[in-house]
This record gives structure tokens, C-alpha cells and sequence, in this order.
């Protein structure tokens, strides 16, 4: 098997879904901060949970142990896991290395029955911060991001106004957003209309 370069300059042949938006600000310190974690790689991977063989490859590949519990998450320097369903993960890894991520769980993983998916193209990360995020998202999701209901490393699949997003709490209080790319600029109109009153940067 070809092994895949690592090297792409991604920056020099595609442009991030959020990139028109780069300069806006309407407030000069943000009650809403949006910062778009640009060109990082996205893989779908599907697998048996209960099979130790699987679950150790992915480890051995990643760095870090598959979260086998409901609406949970694990995190090892640039890879992130995101449990989805049962059998069903989102990995999130550096910009550039998501071909060689793939090969490199394929060989690890031999003859098992799995499935893996680079949907990279299809969607962004997107992370918001500030003052008034909890308000934001009281607006903005049916599903209750309070502290007590939403602790640090819980995956949430919902909706974010009126598009399906995968949402995140980090240790420091922000949210990760996963979102489609072809719903990027709604997205961020969005945004852009219910953080008016807090004020919006763009990191």
C-alpha cells in the first residue's frame, strides 16, 4: 500500500468555508468570540466497540483510547475523538495528516471489518468563546448547555439555529462546533445577528 505525504501545503489550494469572514468585528472586546480551527482533518470511523483488537489499534494509531461512553469524548494533542453512536466516531487530527491517519489505521487494523470515511471537505471546526456564550446558546440550541447539564468533554449532536452541528465543551468553558461546510456562511449570519448585543470577534 502507497503510503499517503503528510506534507500538503492545504493552505495553498483551498480556502476555509468561514475565510470572507476573517476580518469582522463589531466590538473591540467581543462578548462572542468565533475562531475557525481551519483544515483539520476529519475521519469517520465506524467499528465494534467490544472488539479489543479494534479498540487497541485506534489507540496505538491515535494516542489515546476510543470513548466508549454515550456523548463523550478524548482528547491527545492535535487528535480528538468524538463518540456519535455506538459504533460510530469522529476523529479530528492535524491539518495535512488525515490520509496517512487513515493508512496508518487500516494497517493497524488488518482484516477487521471497520469503515473509514475522510469527510475533511465537508465540514469545519469552529470554536466560540466569551462573556456572553451561555447566552448565545440559549438562542441558539434547544439543548441545555448549562454548566450542571454540559460538563468539559461532553459531545452533543444538535442543532445550532437551523443546521446539525456536533458540539464540544473544553476544560476552559468554550464549545467546539462542528459544522457543515455548505452551511458556513448561514452559520455565521447567524451568529453574527444573535451575538449583536454582546458584540462579535473574530479570532
Amino acid at each position: 500500500m502507497t503510503s499517503l505525504s503528510t506534507n500538503v501545503s492545504v493552505g495553498d489550494m483551498m480556502e476555509s468555508p468561514l475565510h470572507h469572514h476573517a476580518d469582522h468585528t463589531n466590538a473591540t472586546a467581543g462578548g462572542i468570540v468565533m475562531a475557525e480551527d481551519k483544515f483539520r482533518g476529519h475521519l469517520n470511523l465506524r467499528g465494534n466497540p467490544e472488539d479489543n483488537a479494534f479498540t487497541s489499534a485506534v489507540e496505538s494509531v491515535l494516542g489515546v483510547a476510543l470513548p466508549l461512553k454515550a456523548n463523550t469524548s478524548a482528547r491527545n494533542g492535535d487528535s480528538v475523538v468524538y463518540w456519535l453512536c455506538p459504533n460510530e466516531w469522529l476523529l479530528i487530527v492535524a491539518s495535512g495528516t488525515q490520509g496517512q491517519v487513515e493508512v496508518d489505521l487500516r494497517l493497524a487494523m488488518g482484516d477487521q471489518h471497520i469503515a473509514i470515511t475522510d469527510v475533511s471537505s465537508g465540514q469545519t471546526l469552529v470554536n466560540l468563546s466569551g462573556s456572553g456564550l451561555a447566552q448565545l446558546l440559549q438562542k441558539s440550541t434547544v439543548y441545555d448547555c448549562h454548566a450542571s447539564n454540559f460538563p468539559a468533554g461532553k459531545v452533543v449532536q444538535t442543532t445550532f439555529a437551523k443546521t446539525g452541528t456536533t458540539m464540544c465543551k473544553l476544560e476552559n468553558g468554550s464549545m467546539d462546533l462542528v459544522i457543515r461546510r455548505s452551511f458556513s456562511d448561514y452559520f455565521f449570519l447567524w451568529l453574527q445577528d444573535a451575538s449583536e448585543e454582546y458584540g462579535l470577534r473574530v479570532a
